[in-house]
């Protein structure tokens, strides 16, 4: 692509001039010596733009709606639709920062035997990033990507799909635990333990593999059972998680923090506060989970409670409510995301301990392997999430035994039926019949909160969980039923329509209908409709 080569000297001198550490918080070098762009300066780099893209702007605007983590008023992507600008802005960060310094190291250090170990990480989160990217957008430039050639052609998604477990076991199989590897201060998801890269490498082929499930379910039941035959070498404890943390200073503090701490108050009007499908999910099930995850009301008509702000006050054409609980509240009316997310050195959590355990269930649901049963996976699953928050062996043992909680049980709603139902009452989290699919998808979603594009393609994948649509979607994006559906996809960025047309309209037939939001990718399922409203 055309910008690529004006950018790349720009991100090489940005590159050589930043030694990122572990903590993203210091500069080591001399300026007046001479420079050279080791791979350990460079796969910081990555990391850390890397998560101020999925976990920045675009994780507050895009994924953690589209997720039904948080609401946050106003903007277009926000109300289903599409914002040119931040949309230019994601694509290229994606490309050119995150993507651009792992191409560094391994087209200038994949002929050194010296750094085997460096290039095959670099190799691996590379192939994290593209899994994220397709996710995203569908069909993307992998195979030539980052040449600087004038058009840069498409790999279609399956083939991305098929290329990125061929990838990632490639370069899992090539680490040399004893060879060589990054400084603890150079690698700041593992910081240099060779043996998590692997584990996180396969974990990840393990979660590629499920995702493709529905698409091809000959070649994921292939990777699965070939994965599961040597289970010890996939995440199996909380310090395998794969993860980075943000700085404690003003240039490396994360976004959610300075949006909702440092700028609160000039950003009263559009805080990123609980939605309400979270507390739908948690609260009536007792889920002690949830004072971590928020706050109680501090003030307003449900001060001391837990009350989520739905996507719109607007309602379905139809349905009148008079009053309307949630008319002219502010986002400070609602429960606020919990004081463990607000850190300035916030968590991101690319792999986690509690996923890998839910994707084992849900393989060994299906019969495709592994040491322990569905239900034991999917407690050790629950359990990870709830003791990484130090919640107690006994509350955690009460949730496990709920109705509705419990493997393949059903909860009685009797006399409490509305206590699972969003406000107008179109949807419900209650477990009305035994289904451990259900389950295992609802306690993924719950324990990956705030992982806001993780969950997002869970609940495309899946589609078995209920949200309510936006009642105000914008750009005409409701049509002629006046309402939208959670997005399938984002929309190819204006500036490939500018730069790489020729390319584009090759992948744009591949589409299963126009660029549009609402165009299901690959992987996906359709979209779940809503039995109260018309379609």
């Amino acid at each position: 692509m055309k910008y690529f080569k004006k950018i790349h000297v720009i991100l090489l001198a940005s590159i050589i001039s930043v030694a990122c550490e572990a903590d993203f918080e210091e500069t080591n070098r001399n300026p007046n010596e001479p420079v050279n762009v080791s791979p350990a300066y460079l796969l910081n780099t990555s990391i850390f733009n890397t998560i101020n893209l999925f976990g920045g702007d675009m994780r507050e605007r895009v994924f953690s709606h589209y997720s039904h983590y948080v609401s946050v008023g106003g903007g277009q992507f926000e109300r289903y639709a599409t914002f040119p600008a931040s949309n230019n802005g994601y694509w290229e960060t994606a490309y050119v920062d995150c993507l651009q310094p792992l191409q560094q190291i391994q087209l200038n250090y994949g002929d050194d035997p010296e750094f085997n170990n460096r290039v095959a990480i670099a190799k691996i989160f590379e192939n994290y990033l593209f899994s994220q990217i397709v996710a995203i957008w569908g069909s993307v430039p992998k195979t030539h990507a980052l040449t600087g050639e004038p058009y840069i052609p498409y790999d279609k998604e399956e083939e991305i799909y098929y290329d990125i477990l061929a990838d990632l076991k490639e370069a899992a199989e090539s680490i040399e635990i004893g060879g060589d590897k990054y400084s603890s201060s150079a690698d700041a998801i593992y910081n240099g333990d060779l043996e998590k890269w692997r584990k996180f490498a396969i974990t990840l082929r393990l979660r590629i593999a499920v995702r493709l499930s529905n698409a091809n379910e000959g070649e994921a039941n292939n990777v699965i059972t070939e994965i599961l035959t040597n289970e010890s070498q996939t995440i199996s404890s909380q310090d395998e998680t794969a993860n980075a943390f943000w700085g404690t200073n003003s240039s490396t503090w994360s976004y959610l923090y300075q949006e909702n701490v440092v700028e609160a108050v000039s950003n009263a009007s559009s805080l990123a506060v609980i939605n309400e499908s979270l507390i739908q999910y948690m609260l009536p099930y007792e889920d002690p989970r949830l004072p971590i995850y928020a706050e109680p009301a501090s003030q307003g008509p449900r001060e001391g409670e837990y009350f989520g702000q739905p996507k719109t006050t607007d309602l379905p054409e139809g349905v009148e409510m008079n009053p309307n609980p949630h008319l002219d509240l502010a986002p400070a009316d609602y429960s606020m995301i919990g004081d463990y997310f607000l850190r300035p050195d916030e968590e991101f959590v690319f792999l986690s301990y509690a996923e890998s355990s839910f994707l084992k269930s849900e393989a060994a649901l299906k019969g495709w392997g592994g040491t322990k049963s569905a239900e034991e996976y999917y407690t050790e699953g629950i359990t990870a999430s709830m003791a990484k928050y130090n919640i107690p062996k006994q509350d955690i043992n009460i949730y496990l035994e709920k109705p509705g909680i419990a493997w393949n049980t059903a909860v009685d709603t009797t006399g409490r039926g509305n206590e699972f139902t969003d406000f107008i009452g179109i949807t419900t989290s209650a477990i009305l019949e035994p289904d451990p699919f259900r389950q295992i998808v609802m306690q993924d979603w719950i324990a990956g909160f705030y992982q806001g594009l993780d969950a997002w393609t869970l609940i495309r994948r899946t589609q078995v969980l209920e949200f309510p649509p936006h009642f105000n979607p914008d750009e005409g994006e409701g049509g002629t039923v006046g309402y939208a559906h959670i997005p399938q996809r984002i929309k190819y960025p204006d500036i490939e329509y500018q730069v790489n047309l020729p390319e584009l309209e090759k992948a744009l037939q591949w589409l299963d209908g126009p660029d549009a939001l609402k165009t299901k990718l690959w992987f996906a399922l359709p979209t779940k409709t809503n039995p109260f409203l018309p379609e």
